[in-house]
């Protein structure tokens, strides 16, 4: 399925036995550091996730989830061949990777529950705000008032992303599910897409 603004999805599965997870930390300033296609920073990406996810859920009198550096891989590989597929899919025709049960045994995540949120987002941080069309490269402008549109940073692409998943009630039942104990999430950027860019964002759960 392709996609030309956010999209979402949810995919659930079941199989084998849990495993071990790391803490969430804060923000810092590197996570206002605007995103890049060149150098993106995984691991920054999914520790704002983790950030704003457990901030919801203590929200909702959820327990905080736990970062998982095997579902951010398994999360990084998806986000990764999605963007370079620009297909936005829990499904994708990737030899060992195509389906969740897939990316999660070939990183070595062991679970009984597993679910994954998926989403695309722009590279530009455009606030549901109007686009003027004469952009020159990556310099765009909001038409209500000239103000330059801003790249997103990894902690406003992580804030949007968590927004748009608490918006949808099926990827908010999977964000606040009280089965899942752990977290890991990832995107990946297409720079070919539209007005700067494509962001395939995955956000991957286990218990």
């Amino acid at each position: 399925m392709r996609t030309t603004g956010f999209g979402i999805g949810l995919a659930l599965v079941l199989a084998v036995a849990g495993t071990a997870a790391a803490s969430e930390p804060g923000l810092g300033r590197r996570h206002q550091t605007p995103i890049t296609s060149g150098a993106f920073d995984v691991a920054l990406f999914d520790t704002a996730v983790a950030h704003y996810a457990n901030a919801a859920r203590r929200a909702h009198g959820r327990p905080a989830l736990a970062r998982d550096d095997r579902l951010l891989r398994a999360a990084a590989a998806h986000a990764q061949n999605m963007a370079a597929l620009r297909i936005h899919s829990h499904r994708l025709p990737v030899t060992g990777e195509g389906r969740l049960v897939q990316r999660m045994d070939r990183n070595g995540v062991r679970y009984r529950t597993a679910a994954e949120n998926i989403g695309m987002e722009k590279v530009l941080r455009l606030l549901g705000r109007p686009i003027a069309a004469s952009g020159r490269g990556c310099a765009f402008a909001y038409a209500d008032d000239g103000a330059p549109v801003p790249v997103h940073s990894y902690a406003s692409l992580a804030q949007s992303a968590v927004a748009r998943w608490m918006a949808s009630p099926k990827h908010r039942a999977s964000l606040l599910s009280k089965s899942f104990r752990r977290i890991g999430s990832a995107a990946a950027i297409d720079p070919t897409g539209p007005a700067c860019g494509d962001v395939y964002l995955v956000q991957n759960f286990a218990d």
